[in-house]
């Protein structure tokens, strides 16, 4: 389905600075506050113009002194929707009696500049205009007499992504829908002095939610990320589609089309059909400032290959298990029972090989396979996967032993040399990029396959695994199974707003794994005001989670006098409702979960009741559906603590 590309275009806004003189003597010419800025903005994540009382920094210097030596130092002026610029109390800017001066100028201000460095975070996406970083440094050598405007050029120094989202008659409604950009760089450091941006060494990558706005039959998700540039580690941009309890995945190969100052929008198209889920995006387009076209995403949750350019055939973390591929033991190693295990160490899931039990090699012999994949209809055809070996001081026969192996449907297996590999000692992980295209316009399999001998067993790990065809269309030939309940992640499967103090929250696991929650937190967003309350100080509603859930078990939390549940609880600062604060669930800072809607105002949406998350629902969701909820009498605890799905 074509639909039209929402344009997100921009241009270089000016800041018009009335004449003036004296910094320090002359101040009855311009009233208390210093000078008056006009302003005339044509690109903006929110709009056209500032929205009222947004907050912006400015400085000014002796010409050529630069930053460090600044005699107006980050000036915090407040924007009225008419275009002007007041400074905030005791922060006007006058210009001197003699000279020259330079101006630099952001958004969105802060107090926390260091060292004429700001931090940037981009891990809240709900509310992307306080985020969009925007800079001027272009002004420079102002002559203190000047009695024309003065301009302030400025320009985005982030990236936005830009979702236009349609469905199909197969899904009814698009409310609710939730897309996830999966392992990005959240956080930088900006530098004034210069306009350079780079990623916060040693953070980790996190999930981010985009900011959706769901018309019922059409959807926008947007969200401003780092560029590229910024952090180098990049190399992809995965977005996870979440939709009525169905998930799925498409990744973005070329993540360089993210550039400093652009939108780079894509059409994305749902559909529900048998068969495999398949997603489809077309050539990227690049202009200068403004709207930077990715092409189409065709996400078809249960079926359908869609015809284009690129098309990913197979795309496999292994972050739920062994996915769509299957083992095939030849021989299993004396002692034990399988050879490939997945496994996962920090954000990092893979599967791995090893046949090393109880302090001994063992012989072993099993390979890897895919699933078949049809590239009947494709002209070219990429495998790429990323891989580590470790031979724990033994002997090294890794080429022979560690193989990639590729065959044509009903045909036999042949050995295709793996050109890059770790050097043995560490975990250290390389990318392969295969060429099969020879099994262009053919069904196909390949399988990685492990040997090991009673005097030498390495171990072996994979991860990334993709395929991807360019021609018309290619896909794999085994159906996709239903996204079963072990893909998801937390969520909030009950809410009692009771009587007195009678307050519970309960989080569900319904993954296959037991989960540490050091990684998540809970906050409320208080009588549904336009922030957390972590982030609107205090903290008293806040609660970092700790301890383990395991896996399909649910963990009871409550308020510290709540009294009518007889089953195990505990006490946390989040469970302080009263029908009008949304609660939300966070992974490592993002929000992944929510009961009532964001910034809503204080009207009350669960008062007195008791919430059920219903058991069709297997994931989180950063966007509320009051649809996902059962809602019974107060004080109803009759399902606290043993939450269940379809």
């Amino acid at each position: 389905m074509k639909i039209s590309n929402l344009l997100y275009m921009g241009a270089l806004s000016t800041l018009a600075l009335m004449s003036c003189t004296n910094n320090d003597d002359n101040s009855e010419w311009y009233g208390s506050e210093g000078i008056v800025f006009t302003t005339a903005i044509q690109s903006r994540v929110s709009g056209n113009t500032w929205n009222a009382n947004d907050e912006v920094g400015i400085y000014m210097m002796n010409s050529g002194s630069g930053i460090e030596a600044a005699t107006a130092q980050n000036k915090k002026y407040i924007a009225q929707t008419n275009g002007t610029l007041t400074a905030a109390s005791g922060n006007g800017i006058y210009l001197p009696e003699s000279g020259n001066v330079d101006f630099i100028a952001y958004y969105p201000y802060t107090t926390s500049v260091s060292g004429n460095k700001l931090a940037v975070n981009v891990s809240d996406q709900s509310n992307p205009a306080a985020i969009d970083l925007i800079y001027s440094n272009g002004t420079k050598g102002v002559a203190a007499t000047t009695a024309t405007p003065i301009s302030l050029g400025f320009t985005h120094q982030l990236t936005k992504v830009t979702l236009n989202v349609t469905k199909d008659e197969t899904i009814e409604t698009l409310n609710g829908l939730g897309v996830n950009i999966k392992g990005i760089s959240t956080e930088g450091e900006f530098n004034l002095a210069d306009g350079t941006l780079t990623a916060t060494a040693g953070t980790n990558n996190k999930d981010v939610a985009m900011y959706i706005d769901a018309q019922g039959t059409t959807a926008t998700a947007t969200a401003i990320i780092l560029p590229t540039a910024a952090s180098t580690d990049q190399t992809s941009l995965n977005l996870t589609f979440n939709l009525n309890g169905q998930s799925f995945t498409h990744t973005i190969s070329e993540a360089s089309i993210f550039e400093k100052g652009k939108n780079v929008s894509f059409n994305a198209n749902l559909s529900i059909n048998n068969g495999k889920p398949v997603v489809t995006i077309g050539a990227a387009t690049i202009e200068d400032w403004g709207e930077k076209l990715g092409g189409d995403i065709n996400v078809d949750f249960d079926g359908g290959t869609q015809p284009g350019g690129e098309t990913v055939v197979l795309d496999e973390s292994f972050a739920t298990g062994m996915g769509q591929f299957t083992t095939e033991n030849i021989t299993l190693p004396e002692g034990g029972s399988f050879v490939w295990k997945e496994g996962k160490y920090q954000e990092t899931t893979y599967i791995k090989a090893g046949a090393f039990i109880n302090d001994a090699a063992r012989e072993a012999d099993s390979r890897l396979v895919s699933p078949t994949l049809d590239l009947t209809t494709a002209t070219t055809a990429t495998l790429t996967f990323d891989h580590a070996y470790n031979h724990y001081k033994k002997a090294d026969n890794h080429e022979s032993e560690l193989t990639l192996e590729v065959k044509e449907e009903n045909g036999d297996w042949t050995p295709i040399v793996i050109p890059n590999f770790n050097d043995g000692s560490t975990w250290t992980y390389v990318s392969n990029t295969i060429d099969l295209s020879a099994y262009a316009g053919k069904k196909m399999q390949f399988a990685f396959h492990y040997k090991s001998t009673t005097t030498n067993a390495l171990g072996w790990q994979i991860t990334k695994v993709k395929v991807v065809a360019n021609g018309e269309g290619g896909g794999t030939v085994d159906p996709e199974p239903e996204p079963e309940p072990g893909n998801a992640d937390l969520f909030i499967s009950e809410y009692v707003e009771g009587s007195s103090n009678n307050k519970y929250i309960e989080i569900y696991n319904p993954t296959n794994e037991t989960i540490d929650l050091s990684s998540y937190s809970l906050d409320l967003n208080t009588n549904g005001g336009e922030s957390w309350s972590k982030d609107g100080g205090g903290f008293s509603s806040y609660s970092e989670l700790s301890g383990t859930i395991g896996a399909k078990s649910t963990i009871v939390y409550k308020h510290a006098e709540a009294a009518i549940f007889e089953g195990e609880a505990t006490t946390c600062g989040a469970a302080n409702f009263n029908g009008n604060d949304p609660v939300g669930l966070f992974k490592n800072g993002t929000l992944i979960d929510i009961v009532g809607k964001f910034a809503n105002g204080s009207a009350d949406f669960a008062k007195d009741v008791t919430l059920r998350r219903k058991s069709n629902v297997t994931s989180p969701s950063s966007t509320y559906d009051a649809s996902q909820w059962e809602t019974l009498s107060k004080d109803d605890v009759s399902g606290l603590g043993s939450h269940t799905m379809d």
